[in-house]
C-alpha cells in the first residue's frame, strides 16, 4: 500500500554560526535591520546561548542623543528565540566588537545568578528593552 501513508519529516533546524547575519521578523519601519551572531556558548542550565547584536533598529532611548539608539549591541538569547525570529541567512556580519562590553557585563551577572537569557522573539526583546529604559526615567 505504497503512498497511502504520509511520512512526517522533522523540520530542519538551521545551522547557526558565529559571524552570520540574518534577516528576521522585524518591527514596522525596521525592515533593514539584521541580527548578527557574535558568540555561541553552551551553558548547563540553558543549553545553547547565542550572543547577538540587533543592528539597524530605532530603539527608543531617552539616554542617547536624538532619543533613538540604532543598535542593541548585545543580547543573550535561546535557540528558540532565533528559531521564532530569524528568516534568512543574509551573509556575513560586520566585524564590530562593541558587543563585547555588554557581553562582559552579562557574563559576570550570569555567573553570579543575576542574569539570564531571552526566550522571546527578537521584536519582543526590543519592546521589552524600550519599556525598561522608559521606566528608568529621564536623565537630569
Amino acid at each position: 500500500m505504497r503512498g497511502l501513508v504520509k511520512r512526517e519529516e522533522a523540520p530542519v533546524k538551521p545551522d547557526y554560526a558565529v559571524g552570520q547575519s540574518w534577516t528576521y521578523r522585524t518591527r514596522p519601519g525596521e525592515e533593514a535591520s539584521r541580527v548578527a551572531i557574535r558568540r555561541i556558548e553552551r551553558e548547563p542550565e540553558d543549553g545553547d546561548v547565542f550572543h547577538v547584536s540587533i543592528l539597524g533598529v530605532k530603539l527608543r532611548n531617552h539616554r542617547v542623543p536624538g532619543g533613538l539608539q540604532p543598535a542593541m549591541n548585545h543580547a543573550a538569547v535561546s535557540r528558540g528565540t532565533l528559531d521564532a525570529s530569524l528568516l534568512a541567512h543574509d551573509g556575513d556580519a560586520d566585524g564590530d566588537e562593541s558587543w563585547k562590553d555588554g557581553y562582559a557585563v552579562w557574563r559576570q551577572a550570569y555567573d553570579n545568578g543575576d542574569a539570564g537569557i531571552f526566550e522571546i522573539p527578537i521584536q519582543e526583546i526590543l519592546g521589552y528593552i524600550e519599556m525598561v529604559v522608559a521606566a528608568s526615567g529621564e536623565v537630569r
